[in-house]
């Protein structure tokens, strides 16, 4: 009888325990507005996922919605709300607040997307922290994509006139300053409204990372891309989440968390996004999309139309009592060589 009672007590135990282990465990909403088959989702946010619940034990789990919880432009209000937990958000949507990290959109600095993310990483680290422009979130991570081309299903881009009039799909912010700056006609959306823009010819085309005409599935609507050694930029994804939650973790969640967060997060993110970029530039190549480089003369067009980008960014930085030069040095230096 003895031996009974002290079975079911330690059953009792190991269930309770077990309970206990449950009620301890802090559950994380991660909005996932963008495609399934997308980089940020396959390359960054599942294997993140798995990352948190492997260093913290179980602690922490990480739960991609099932649905768009909010639009890609509203991610930060459906944080600080408490409708999720955790962002991955183009931070071009919030240049009234968050404006450092576009040292990433400047045209021709980008090699790779891993580099670039890295270097932006790095960079916030050491030179953007102070702002503060994250204020009541805690920054996890930041990832680039490959940086933008020019992608159309009209002509070759050979000079600035074959720019005139052509009406792009651009990301908010430089991107849509760029495509405007180099005589085309912007139309401003998220990443998500691309196959409809282009599907319907609302667009010609897009400027974007070369993930994109995979991601969005419209390669078979892409003739041309331009090539453009160092891009005409790429566009800055914040990872963060919201402050009072990650302090309501442990210690020791916290750091765990970070060893897989940071550099280790943002390279990871870039590393998907030229994966993936390899791939849909494979496939845009056999559906008889060309692959055009400027002439060095058409660079030296480029170059001179657009540096009003970097003088206008660096004046922001100022405003930020940032010295955007410095720290535009800095980001180079981080590159891979």
């Amino acid at each position: 009888m003895t031996k009974i009672l002290f079975g079911l007590m330690l059953t009792g135990g190991i269930v309770a325990a077990s309970s206990g282990v449950a009620l301890a465990q802090t559950k994380l909403i991660l909005d996932k507005y963008l495609p399934a088959t997308h980089p940020l989702v396959t390359g960054f946010m599942e294997p993140f996922k798995a990352d948190v619940a492997r260093v913290t034990n179980g602690r922490v789990v990480i739960e991609l919605s099932d649905s768009p919880l909010s639009s890609s432009s509203k991610q930060w209000e459906a944080v600080e709300s408490g409708i999720s937990d955790i962002a991955v958000q183009y931070t071009g949507w919030y240049r009234s607040r968050i404006q450092l990290p576009a040292i990433a959109h400047l045209p021709f600095m980008i090699p790779s997307a891993a580099g670039a993310s890295v270097a932006l990483w790095r960079t916030y680290d050491k030179m953007f922290g102070q702002a503060n422009e994250f204020k009541g979130m805690k920054v996890l991570g930041f990832a680039t994509h490959t940086g933008n081309q020019i992608a159309n299903n009209k002509h070759a881009i050979t000079s600035l006139a074959s720019l005139d009039g052509l009406k792009i799909r651009a990301s908010a912010g430089e991107p849509t300053q760029v495509a405007r700056l180099l005589g085309a006609t912007p139309v401003t959306t998220s990443g998500p409204k691309i196959f409809e823009f282009v599907s319907k010819g609302v667009v010609d085309g897009l400027m974007d990372g070369m993930h994109a005409p995979l991601a969005f599935r419209v390669i078979r609507y892409i003739k041309h891309v331009t090539d453009i050694p160092g891009t005409l930029g790429a566009i800055s994804f914040a990872v963060y989440m919201n402050e009072k939650k990650w302090n309501a973790l442990s210690k020791a969640d916290q750091v765990a968390i970070m060893s897989v967060a940071g550099e280790k997060l943002s390279r990871r993110a870039g590393e998907a996004f030229d994966t993936f970029t390899a791939k849909s530039i494979s496939e845009l190549k056999s559906a008889g999309a060309t692959m055009d480089r400027p002439s060095p003369q058409f660079q030296a067009e480029l170059e001179a139309r657009l540096q009003s980008v970097q003088e206008a960014w660096i004046k922001e930085a100022a405003t930020r009592n940032v010295d955007g030069k410095a720290a535009i040095a800095y980001f180079r230096q981080q590159l891979p060589k």
